[in-house]
């Protein structure tokens, strides 16, 4: 099946690619009508009044709950990464842990459980124009934004791949044709550095421009390692996008190249630390060996730390990742209809490397390793009518093909003997042993796509989209032991592999599945005044099913059980909304407020399976990810600003999100709630659940509430420092700003959990000032993000008899620093 998949991937691009050096396109994610295709100098650096040509769209007309961030806002206030522009946005977590475990999240939903890489994610990731999907893509830093938008509900009917909770939408700066260069430089503490470049002009006089955007972003971390002195959670990163923009009497083309790469460290097992020995309770009320009892027991010496910010890890090296994308979109204005070609192609490669040991010891890296390669191609075709018309419309088609390898290996180390329990302890028998997977899946989705606007008259508007695609999904995967001995036999080599918990060798063979895609949305409007827009909206979504590219085999002792599943099932949702945009005292105060109803079907999530007993009887817990068949999302969210005085700008925004599961009667049980039947149990014996129900109950690591505040001010100077002499005689600005985003308490345990632990509310607040030249061309400012240097934690575990109790760190402490931004010319 899968050169199948290749010959039909292959033979649509081959036809539809060329279109892109000659089609023709606008550069909005909504409907691309002719009037937008119409190119705009950026102005790097420049301020204006007021909104934008794309936030009044966004927060004014377009009747879908949205939110937007524009890049001048971005530059001045240093938002770079997905984590500080979500502080600026409603209903938006990205979750950023590692460039492969990150779980980005719109509306408290992100891609189910697990994190493996043939994963499907509900929230979509478009950088100008372009659906990229694996979460990869997401990693770095995105220093020439023109605009951040999240848009919320469903997707899909105007552009792109289908998601079922909304999609994120950055547009970088276009190329200009005046020629312009900005260098801009910021220290901060933790011996961090930004260095930033963003260079562009005309090729060919009002016909061929280019734009080059240039980043290093480097910086010690803030967690040291005892044993190798690695500070973990560091900066270590850098980026080019180059452009090139073609402007002729009916036809623009704009060709992009971006490659960014990073080399950083990750705390143990993605960003955890251990705070303190473990408390083994069961639910039953008996009592469990601790860590440092087990430790003690099992390698003979005592625990060295509890300190989660200076840990004893061996053998931890950096992440490295590699991104590399090329997209090309063209415009082709027909008459008064625009044609609309997108052609791209991205590369994701993460190699990890995470510790062998903690307390200074060599057992083995707890998850294994990784080496991931994703490759994606994608072809999209679009036909925009004219605006103004009683009837607007876009219609058109979208192709992509994703292959996708995960390559991991589990090692073992000088203590895994030990530790494991294997018949000698005799390191020999386990040290230098690695269990390795190779799981491979392939997608090739197309779909068709139309959306339309009816003007019933100058207030009613009736705008209704389908989309209709087909997905060829293919997975399989294999594994081995890496191992070889002088001292000990085959077998003996084999046992002791799969004690430490490898699963030996197998091969699930190739697998296909098919689906065919229904997305559609009817979204009513009403223009009540001038200043008052009500809509709604009904809308169907579907995402599909997922690649467990990490399914293994199910063994009772030497008795093959089966495999675990290769797919999932695919999601539905169904959307419900009602929401006002509004917009009073001259456009100086704006206030937008959106409900949502969603109920999702089959949602991807960890399942445990306990229909398998080994040779005692006891159950084989086996976790995997499928299918949880209702869960529903339902909330309140808002975004809006306010300008009481002459340069002054108040924003707010927020959200009331309940997510919860409805019906879920076979979820895996927590570890305190899992105890070991003894051979001979005594009458009456309360033996652990199998499962345990979480129907009608709610989601855990996500707030109920989570608010946003913010003001930015300029107040003009005039040339005060004009006496320092002829250089000094210009004039200049003052501005500032200051962010708080705050979120409830939120709860970190599963609710069966005997210890409960939740995370107390709390508030990042991050501010600036600075002052500015009038003509732009110089500026200086000092700032600080979490300037209260707020500790919170996104994961707190009470440990077992074999893990201590753990946290996960956030990213970053306090940072302070100051830029200075030069405009070269």
């Amino acid at each position: 099946m899968s050169r199948a998949v290749e010959k039909l991937a292959c033979a649509f691009f081959s036809a539809v690619a060329p279109l892109a050096l000659t089609a023709a396109a606008g550069f909005s994610s909504k409907l691309a009508f002719a009037e937008d295709a119409r190119i705009d100098d950026v102005v790097v650096g420049a301020r204006t009044s007021g909104l934008t040509r794309q936030e009044e769209k966004v927060l004014l007309s377009t009747p879908r709950s949205a939110a937007i961030v524009d890049g001048q806002k971005a530059e001045e206030e240093h938002l770079e990464r997905l984590s500080d522009l979500s502080q600026l946005v409603p209903n938006y977590r990205p979750n950023i842990a590692t460039a492969r475990t990150s779980t980005p999240a719109i509306r408290g939903v992100g891609r189910g459980a697990g994190n493996g890489d043939s994963s499907e994610l509900d929230t979509g990731f478009i950088v100008d124009n372009v659906f990229w999907k694996h979460v990869g893509f997401q990693w770095g830093d995105f220093i020439d934004l023109d605009s951040f938008e999240v848009g919320l509900g469903p997707q899909g009917t105007a552009l792109g791949k289908n998601t079922t909770v909304g999609n994120i939408v950055l547009r970088t700066q276009l190329p200009s044709f005046d020629r312009k260069a900005t260098l801009e430089t910021s220290f901060a503490n933790y011996s961090h550095i930004v260095e930033k470049l963003n260079v562009t002009g005309p090729i060919i006089d009002d016909r061929l421009a280019y734009r080059l955007a240039l980043y290093l972003d480097k910086g010690s971390g803030w967690i040291h390692d005892q044993v190798t002195g690695t500070g973990y959670l560091n900066n270590d990163r850098w980026g080019a996008r180059g452009q090139l923009l073609y402007v002729g009497d009916s036809v623009t083309d704009r060709l992009i190249f971006y490659r960014t790469s990073s080399q950083e460290y990750i705390a143990s097992n993605n960003h955890t630390g251990q705070i303190g020995d473990s408390v083994p309770i069961f639910a039953n009320g008996t009592l469990g060996a601790t860590y440092a009892q087990t430790f003690r027991n099992r390698l003979g010496r005592n625990v060295l730390s509890f300190d989660a910010y200076q840990p004893l890890n061996t053998r931890n090296g950096p992440w490295n990742t590699r991104t590399t994308t090329l997209s090309n979109e063209a415009n082709w204005q027909i008459d008064a209809y625009t044609l609309t070609s997108i052609s791209a192609w991205g590369e994701f490669t993460l190699h990890t490397h995470n510790a062998l040991g903690i307390q200074e010891t060599e057992i083995t890296n707890v998850g294994g390793d990784a080496d991931v390669y994703v490759d994606q191609y994608s072809q999209e075709l679009r036909l925009a009518s004219p605006r103004d018309q009683r009837l607007e419309w876009q219609a058109g088609l979208y192709s992509l093909y994703e292959k996708t390898r995960s390559y991991s290996h589990t090692d073992f180390g000088g203590n895994a003997a030990q530790w494991f329990g294997t018949p000698t302890t005799d390191p020999a028998l386990l040290n230098g042993f690695q269990q390795r997977t190779d799981g491979k899946s392939r997608t090739f989705h197309i779909g068709g796509f139309g959306q339309g606007a009816y003007h019933l008259d100058e207030r009613w508007t009736l705008t209704f989209g389908l989309r209709d695609s087909y997905e060829i999904k293919e997975g399989s995967v294999f594994g081995w032991d890496k191992a070889w001995s002088q001292i000990f036999s085959p077998i003996q080599v084999y046992n002791a592999i799969r004690g430490g918990g490898g699963v030996g060798f197998w091969d699930t063979g190739s697998a296909t599945s098919t689906r065919n895609m229904l997305t559609g949305s009817f979204n009513p409007s009403y223009k009540y005044s001038e200043n008052i827009l009500l809509y709604g909206l009904l809308g169907r979504g579907e995402k599909a099913a997922a690649v467990n590219d990490r399914a293994q085999p199910i063994w009772s002792g030497t008795t093959f059980k089966g495999f675990q599943p290769l797919f999932t099932r695919a999601e539905t949702s169904w959307d419900y909304e009602l929401g006002a945009k509004t917009n009073w005292l001259d456009g100086n105060l704006i206030a937008n407020v959106n409900l949502y109803w969603t109920d999702i079907f089959d949602f991807q999530a960890n399942m445990v399976d306990t229909s398998y007993l080994d040779a005692t009887g006891q159950p084989i817990r086996q976790t995997y990810l499928g299918s949880v068949p209702h869960v529903r999302l339902r909330g309140v969210e808002f975004t809006g600003r306010f300008s009481p005085i002459e340069r002054l700008w108040l924003s707010f925004n927020g959200a009331y999100t309940e997510a919860r599961y409805i019906s879920y009667d076979n979820a895996a049980p927590p570890a305190d709630w899992i105890w070991s039947t003894p051979s001979s149990a005594p009458a009456g014996f309360l033996k652990a659940p199998l499962t345990l129900s979480r129907s009608n109950s709610r989601w855990e690591n996500l707030p109920k509430w989570a608010v946003n505040f913010g003001a930015t001010y300029d107040h003009p100077l005039g040339p005060v420092f004009r006496d320092l002499g002829p250089f000094w005689d210009r004039p200049v600005t003052a501005f500032g700003y200051v962010n708080v985003a705050w979120q409830d308490r939120t709860q970190l345990t599963n609710p069966w959990s005997v210890l409960q632990y939740w995370q107390p509310a709390y508030s990042i607040v991050n501010a600036g000032l600075g002052l500015r030249t009038d003509d732009e061309r110089y500026s200086l400012s000092i700032w600080a993000k979490n300037v209260f240097d707020q500790r919170y934690i996104t994961a707190w575990s009470p440990g077992s008899s074999t893990t201590a109790t753990t946290i996960q760190f956030q990213d970053f402490p306090r940072s302070v620093g100051g830029t200075l931004l030069v405009k070269l010319y």
